[in-house]
């Protein structure tokens, strides 16, 4: 294998629901694209086409890799994910002490600091969550789709808030927050539900997010990864998460992209060090 770090890196991230691709060289990325397909058929040929392209054995792979083919699991260089999401999304968003959340199927927490990466915490409820409930309540399946009808639709008109329970306020909550998601329908219109659903799955990672980064004295980088983390709905109820438990979410453009680059800044990293 060529020993020099700056070779163009190949990356590949197979998650649950998709399968990520980049080229980093000298730390940028060069060339991106995702496959919704995460089996090993779907993955040989543009694996194949990239090394035929770039002419480097310096490749990394992050994410599920039971079942990789042999030829395969003999060039690869396995980064764990938790450090292609801390090493990624930290990347993204320039900054070294950080709280990184990775909304994709499901969510990961991780803290980095010191260059290094630590899992803290997580949640089922994420991506999949958000396709799972509105293809069950709205019949709809693509998220950009979900998430354009959220923009035009209420929670309000779905989740029982403070005020409805005859409060002005309890704590540092006012009354126009959730006190019970889905707990008073109003109205059956699929832009509602798809904003009750966005709502849901928003406030619970951004609250289990506050809450970690707060522990770890990092209420002010919080940094969003991950293709959820994309959808401007998500967003806005992050911010608004953040006002509340006084904590500050980013979002760095190519979020969808974070660890797969992550991956690749690890393993170049790690090539770093050696070479000393």
């Amino acid at each position: 294998m060529e020993s020099n770090p700056d070779l163009p890196i190949i990356g590949i991230d197979r998650g649950a629901s998709f399968t990520d691709f980049a080229v980093v060289e000298s730390g940028r990325l060069i060339e991106t694209f995702s496959l919704e397909n995460r089996s090993w058929q779907a993955i040989r040929t543009p694996y194949a086409d990239l090394r035929a392209k770039y002419q480097t054995n310096h490749i990394v792979f992050s994410g599920c890799a039971t079942g990789m083919p042999a030829a395969m699991q003999q060039r690869v260089n396995i980064i764990a994910e938790i450090d292609a999401i801390g090493f990624g999304g930290a990347a993204m968003a320039n900054c070294s002490n950080c709280v990184v959340v990775s909304m994709g199927t499901g969510t990961a927490i991780v803290h980095f600091n010191n260059n290094r990466a630590r899992h803290v915490g997580g949640s089922g409820v994420g991506g999949g969550t958000i396709k799972g409930l509105a293809s069950l309540i709205c019949g709809l399946d693509d998220p950009r789709q979900i998430s354009a009808l959220a923009m035009k639709g209420s929670a309000s008109n779905l989740n029982l808030t403070i005020s409805d329970l005859g409060y002005k306020d309890i704590s540092f909550l006012g009354g126009d927050m959730t006190a019970s998601n889905f707990a008073s329908i109003k109205s059956k219109k699929t832009e509602d539900l798809a904003a009750g659903i966005l709502r849901l799955v928003g406030e619970t990672v951004g609250i289990i997010a506050s809450i970690c980064a707060r522990e770890l004295n990092c209420r002010e980088n919080i940094v969003m990864v991950g293709k959820v983390a994309g959808s401007p709905f998500i967003r806005q109820v992050l911010n608004l998460v953040g006002d509340l438990y006084q904590t500050k979410f980013h979002f760095p453009e190519n979020p969808g992209l974070a660890t797969v680059y992550g991956a690749a800044l690890k393993y170049q990293r790690d090539q770093q060090t050696v070479s000393k």
